[in-house]
């Protein structure tokens, strides 16, 4: 029997101010059975620390492992071993409370659908003390603010899951909770609605509240997130800001397209055998797997000395897209 853990405080006085969720070795209570083997968690020894006013995804190879880690932060699911401590508050393993300064959105079903935009949002904050009018008019300038004017008036039932989801969010943060927890790590947001989260975004900073967002969309991490977090396997492989995750990870230096892209990928073998060569539809990728740094001008310095003139020369400016597609690599070959 798994004996439940009491109410806790945390020690360290600035984590104690600082923190919106502290993890140590957490585990989940659901397994994964596999025929031959141990049944395994499926979240193993998490540690992970969020600090108020952050704003984090949590991406990975996995949406379930995704979604259990967000549900677990969010106080909706119990966990086997390990601490976690949600906004200074110490969380027990077994008991499951719906926590006043934690707002979680699980699926996009939350909203009224017999409501337009702007009357759920009206109904969401009824208890404002501003009287109806001026709650209304500020309610719609600041959908306009958003970028969301547009479904203003729109009855929620018509409304896609990805803005569905939005005005969710605006609900969140205008209940004040202090930790925001997204977690619909399926949709995939046009560029519309990314806009809308960027705008969304900077009203979270001002009013210092911690988002973190489960999300498989790369390019939604590279402009909302500053921090991230990767999950493989039920571990967390990866965890920092979302620009060294960048960094550390993309191994792309160029890419290069030349009709005789053949020839000229074998003479930067012979000239630069420190990267890697990859050809497809006539585009060389050149990766750099050693600690040096990336010397983007030593490669286009080789192409002009064998004599090419490539079409295309374009330098990678490092992306979240790349970085996940080269960190599931690496450690599947590890496997």
């Amino acid at each position: 029997m798994i004996k439940e853990q009491p109410f806790t405080e945390i020690s360290d006085q600035n984590r104690k101010l600082s923190s919106a969720v502290y993890m140590e070795k957490l585990s989940s209570v659901e397994h994964y059975l596999e025929i031959g083997h141990n049944p395994r968690p499926v979240l193993q020894s998490i540690s992970i620390e969020i600090m108020k006013g952050e704003i984090w995804a949590i991406t990975g190879n996995n949406k379930y492992e995704m979604k259990l880690l967000l549900e677990i932060m969010a106080n909706i699911k119990p966990y086997y071993n390990g601490r976690c401590v949600l906004m200074e508050r110490g969380m027990m393993r077994h008991k499951r409370v719906i926590l006043p300064h934690i707002f979680y959105i699980g699926n996009t079903n939350m909203a009224y659908n017999n409501m337009n935009v702007l009357e759920y949002l009206m109904f969401s904050t009824a208890n404002s003390s501003s009287d109806v009018v001026s709650q209304q008019e500020r309610i719609f300038e600041q959908l306009i603010s958003f970028g969301l004017g547009n479904i203003s008036l729109t009855p929620i039932s018509t409304l896609t899951p990805e803005y569905k989801a939005l005005v969710l969010l605006i609900v969140a943060i205008y209940s004040l909770s202090q930790l925001l927890v997204f977690n619909l790590p399926a949709l995939v947001f046009n560029e519309a609605q990314v806009t809308a989260l960027i705008n969304i975004k900077k009203y979270i900073r001002s009013s210092e509240q911690t988002l973190v967002i489960s999300t498989l969309d790369p390019l939604l991490i590279e402009r909302i997130c500053d921090h991230t977090a990767f999950l493989y396997n039920g571990k967390l492989i990866f965890q920092g800001t979302t620009e060294e995750f960048r960094y550390k990870y993309d191994r792309i230096v160029l890419t290069i397209k030349d009709k005789n892209a053949q020839n000229l990928k074998e003479r930067l073998i012979n000239a630069l055998p420190l990267y890697k060569y990859d050809i497809q539809d006539q585009v060389i990728t050149v990766r750099n797997y050693s600690a040096d740094n990336n010397n983007a001008r030593q490669i286009y310095e080789e192409v002009v000395a064998a004599g090419f003139a490539p079409d295309k020369i374009r330098i990678n400016p490092k992306t979240v897209k790349n970085a996940c597609e080269e960190i599931i690599k690496q450690y599947d070959l590890q496997e």
